[in-house]
């Protein structure tokens, strides 16, 4: 059987390219001609334009080569030019390189928009002496800097690198690039994923396999095509234990996927690398144009930031009526130690992440994301991925031990936003590490409630078993919602199961309280 994809991404092209073209300054007579920040140029309800928006303007060179838009390929092309030129003026400024506030120094902006300028020079949309002076200094630190905690930003850095090493040749340094190479495939787990905040994320590993093609188009090297056919071997694991994709069990929390790099394996690869990429992009895109798709509720920020051209390139690689063979294989159940996913056939189990759990059948899903201990203006959370927890698979049964992360919300006010304007102009990027670990990153304590989770296939249900200790008298024990605590700003867009956890699945419960712990038993059957 072989499935159309090319057909639901062009509906979802077309839905996209307006929203792409309004955020994006089109007057040619503006000195903002070609910024892709509406909420900077238009709006004008940010002091900074964020610079990585400026990918938008290779989605817009995208489209101009598909038949759909060859109408307005020169229009398209003179609007990308200026997105490369604005993006050029932006790079020469104190601690460039801005996504979320003045004076950044970002390593994601600096990375991404940097490699679609450098791509759009090679493809003649803007000469490289437009750009030039913005492209030396993105190579300075491209050559310096590297992302450890999000692999997909430091191979989108080191493609960026490849490409301006390829315009700007006289300028290349062949010994930084190959040294920034090793450390960057070093991200690679054995089990093929990427590290990403902790541990894997299959939508961020999409954007990684789409820059891992970019590297080998620049370099010609293989040992790009290895890492990919490794990752895909990876996501292929996937499809028969969450047919309706994995979201929240990432460890990043990311709904989408991108396609361009998995349908082109899907069409160059060989035997296994092609056949795993097929069921992949399968999976992930052959209901892109529904309602229920992540696509749909994704937002024009995102859709700016890569996702919209991965959409295009894709597009062009199946051409109308592009097709892929579905091949996909059901896996035996296991425990993927690296990671700390369960998988079997409709059920993944997320050890990591405190032992959330997704439960698929027949036109029917449900989810448990653990529980929220809220304690005065304080809540401790199970739902947080962390290599602080343990787990073990024994007897049909997934067993995860830890502790609460404690949690409290961080507000945006006029006041915090003065201080950071000041400290990131002053301290430029090292001003990141800090903010990420109030944001992002923590370990569990030894003072917070201990919990302990052991999840079992119940015949077409589950039954999850769970002890929570070290609660005091006037806590308030809650079921989470489907939202993570964790703020990574590519997640939280809208998911059906935000309403609702259980469709075609009952819930009953059963608590205790025994030698001051609380013990509850969730059971999950089909109604």
């Amino acid at each position: 059987m072989s499935v159309d994809l090319h057909a639901p991404l062009l509906v979802v092209a077309r839905r996209w390219l307006p929203r792409i073209l309004t955020q994006i300054c089109r007057d040619p007579t503006s000195p903002l001609y070609g910024c892709a920040d509406r909420n900077w140029w238009h709006y004008k309800i940010r002091d900074f334009s964020s610079i990585i928006l400026q990918q938008a303007g290779y989605a817009l060179h995208q489209a101009a080569k598909l038949p759909e838009w060859s109408a307005e390929r020169e229009a398209l092309d003179a609007v990308a030019a200026a997105s490369a030129r604005f993006w050029n003026v932006r790079a020469q400024k104190h601690y460039a390189f801005e996504e979320y506030y003045p004076w950044e120094q970002g390593y994601p902006p600096l990375a991404f928009a940097t490699l679609a300028v450098a791509k759009l020079v090679d493809e003649g949309v803007v000469p490289v002496e437009d750009v030039r002076a913005g492209l030396r200094i993105a190579a300075r630190q491209l050559r310096t800097r590297f992302e450890d905690k999000a692999a997909n930003q430091q191979v989108a850095g080191l493609a960026a690198l490849a490409w301006v090493d390829k315009v700007l040749p006289d300028e290349a340094d062949a010994a930084a690039f190959a040294a920034q190479k090793a450390k960057t495939l070093a991200l690679q787990h054995a089990e093929g994923w990427y590290w990403e905040y902790d541990g894997p994320d299959v939508g961020y590993l999409a954007v990684t396999i789409d820059c891992l093609w970019d590297l080998y188009d620049a370099t010609g090297d293989s040992e790009y095509r290895a890492s990919i056919a490794s990752a895909l071997s990876y996501m292929a694991e996937y499809p028969a234990a969450a047919p309706n994709g994995i979201g929240l069990h990432n460890s990043r929390n990311t709904d989408y996927l991108v396609p361009y790099g998995i349908v082109r394996s899907a069409l160059e690869g060989e035997e296994a690398e092609r056949r795993d990429a097929a069921a992949v992009a399968i999976w992930a895109f052959a209901k892109a144009d529904g309602d229920d798709h992540t696509y749909a509720a994704t937002d024009d920020r995102y859709i700016c930031h890569y996702i919209g051209h991965s959409v295009l390139r894709a597009m062009a690689l199946l051409g109308p009526g592009g097709r892929l063979a579905d091949e996909a294989q059901r896996p035996e159940p296991r425990l993927l130690d690296g990671c700390g996913h369960y998988l079997e056939p409709g059920l993944i189990v997320s050890a990591r992440k405190g032992g959330i759990v997704t439960l698929t059948g027949e036109n029917a899903e449900a989810s448990d994301f653990g529980w929220i201990i809220a304690r005065g203006k304080t809540q401790f959370v199970t739902h947080w991925w962390s290599p602080d927890w343990t787990f073990r698979s024994e007897e049909g049964a997934v067993t995860v031990e830890g502790r609460f992360f404690s949690h409290s919300e961080k507000l945006s006010t006029p006041f915090k936003h003065i201080v950071l304007r000041v400290l990131s102009f002053v301290l430029g990027r090292r001003l990141i590490a800090i903010l990420k670990r109030v944001l992002i990153f923590k370990r569990g304590g030894k003072a917070e409630p201990a919990f302990t989770r052991r999840i079992r296939r119940d015949g077409p249900g589950l039954e999850i078993s769970d002890r929570i200790e070290g609660m005091r008298d006037d806590d308030v024990l809650l079921r989470a919602p489907r939202a993570s605590k964790r703020h990574v700003a590519s997640a939280d867009s809208y998911h059906p199961q935000d309403m609702a956890l259980l469709r075609g699945y009952a819930l009953t419960e059963e608590r205790r309280d025994i030698d001051g712990a609380v013990e509850i038993v969730t059971r999950i059957a089909p109604r």
